[in-house]
């Protein structure tokens, strides 16, 4: 790794650590560059606002919550229609239970969504290559619809995310996942 990438790294692991102790609203580049001996100048080299270094620890966050997921999910060997159902739920449960990243949001759930909406496509284009064939053996197997590919099923878990994370309080976790199976009959799986 380049000292370059050293760096950048060094700084998005401070800031990461930094926005779980004091959350989204109180945290300040001043205390981050402070902590690690940088200037500002330093800093805005390898991020060019503050909102760059927030949306890469949501990110990175994002990824790592998206491959424990997938592992687990794997392990489990769900039908493909109870897999997506149960990557949404575990995805959810996840973030609920992560007194970290609950305490990096603070009150700012709002704009934490709006980074992982308009960083979508990152986060898409990172976990492609690992969906992909298991979309591929459920279209071989006729579940699911002739049109859907497996970007539209990406984008789909992720509506369906953003949605539980915003209303998982008010059902429990079975009603749910049963809504989320029923759901995706006609959006993108042929009924069986």
């Amino acid at each position: 790794m380049s000292k370059s990438a050293r760096t950048r790294q060094r700084i998005l692991e401070a800031a990461t650590t930094q926005l779980y102790q004091v959350g989204l609203s109180k945290f300040r580049i001043d205390e981050l560059v402070a902590e690690l001996g940088l200037t500002r100048q330093t800093f805005y080299r390898y991020f060019k606002t503050k909102n760059d270094i927030i949306k890469a620890v949501v990110i990175e966050y994002g990824k790592g919550m998206s491959h424990t997921v997938f592992e687990e999910l794997v392990s489990m060997e769900l039908s493909f229609r109870e897999f997506l159902a149960e990557g949404v739920i575990l995805s959810v449960e996840m973030v609920r239970s992560d007194e970290s990243f609950q305490q990096f949001l603070g009150d700012d759930l709002p704009l934490a969504i709006s980074i992982m909406v308009s960083n979508f496509k990152t986060l898409e284009d990172e976990l492609y290559p690992i969906v992909e064939p298991f979309v591929l053996d459920a279209q071989a197997q006729g579940i699911v619809k002739a049109h859907v590919n497996t970007r539209d099923i990406m984008r789909w878990v992720f509506r369906t995310f953003l949605s539980e994370i915003l209303l998982s309080s008010l059902e429990p976790i079975d009603e749910r996942r049963q809504y989320l199976i029923k759901m995706m009959v006609p959006a993108i799986l042929i009924d069986e």
